[in-house]
């Protein structure tokens, strides 16, 4: 492969709930190798460096090309300004852990971590359908719920630089116990991991669906409630339904607050399209009634997301 020396390349990676993704790219968003793994949830912080220095070494190798920054994108709380990781609901081991400090050490780079929601809302900005808009709102639905939020065309980090954390908004008090400790987030309603936990939940309306009935409940996930409903099953629509009202309801109170041109949709779940935001987008004009505002609901595309590390190294 021809490098071009005067270009800056960027290895970036995307820690989630689920999965670890890991590219090289130039800062214009042209990947020239990518790579993944999955996640256990007792990763611990050994794992972790382990798992970047050989998904990182492998792409140098495979391209002959050495990156000038290292850019992280974290599914948890994070201090952008320290490098560390604050809190990590979905996988354990990795609360108070500094891995600028330790990935540096590694590739002897410039390291820069973000919170991958609002790494995705960067991302969005600089290379997909925010590009035109100053106000928008980026949503994250999969194993957790996440976002990022542009005002007047500039981030909203808030005083701490920890805005955006939409997942955490309650919705409903005294509701199921989040992965941060709190009850009723809409992240422990609608989220990936809560919808799993909903379909198996209800034993008599799970042994009674033809459909779930034939999945393993270990391995029920929320792309089983869309497949669920494409095949006309009522349990997985009335799950759906459900979904609908909670996220609805958070983004409507979004809607009032911020006032955006349009909520950009991504994660896995956004995979589902207009059987997710057809509905979504119903629910919430019908949340918004009098206070109605004629905000579009968009699907992200989903290679906008991946390029998610690289558009922070850009957009820093």
């Amino acid at each position: 492969m021809e490098v071009n020396k005067d270009t800056e390349y960027i290895l970036g990676f995307d820690i989630g709930g689920t999965k670890i993704s890991g590219i090289l790219s130039d800062i214009e968003g042209n990947v020239k190798s990518s790579s993944r793994r999955l996640t256990v949830k007792h990763m611990g912080k050994d794992r972790v460096l382990k798992d970047i220095e050989e998904i990182g070494n492998s792409m140098i190798n495979e391209t002959g090309i050495y990156p000038q920054k290292v850019s992280i994108v974290f599914a948890g709380l994070v201090d952008s300004d320290l490098g560390r990781i604050i809190s990590s609901p979905n996988l354990f081991g990795l609360s108070d852990f500094n891995i600028v400090r330790d990935v540096k050490k590694i590739f002897s780079l410039e390291t820069i971590l973000e919170n991958d929601a609002t790494a995705a809302a960067i991302s969005e900005k600089v290379f997909g359908k925010g590009k035109n808009m100053d106000n928008f709102i980026y949503i994250s639905l999969s194993t957790g719920i996440g976002g990022g939020i542009f005002a007047n065309g500039k981030l909203v980090r808030g005083n701490n630089g920890l805005a955006g954390e939409i997942g955490h908004c309650i919705i409903l008090p005294d509701g199921p116990v989040c992965g941060c400790g709190r009850r009723g987030c809409i992240e422990a309603l609608a989220g990936g991991k809560a919808i799993a936990r909903k379909i198996m939940e209800n034993r008599t309306m799970l042994r009674e669906s033809q459909f779930f009935s034939s999945i393993p409940p270990g391995k029920i996930t929320a792309k089983h409630m869309f497949e669920g409903v494409k095949k006309g099953d009522m349990y997985a629509q009335l799950i759906l339904e459900e979904t609908i009202f909670y996220l609805s309801t958070a983004i409507s109170n979004l809607i009032c607050s911020y006032d955006p041109e349009a909520i950009i949709i991504g994660g896995g779940m956004s995979l589902a399209g207009n059987l997710l935001l057809t509905p979504l987008k119903q629910s919430i004009d019908e949340s918004l009634k009098g206070m109605y505002r004629d905000v579009k609901i968009i699907k992200s595309d989903p290679d906008t997301g991946r390029l998610a590390p690289v558009a922070v190294s850009k957009f820093k």
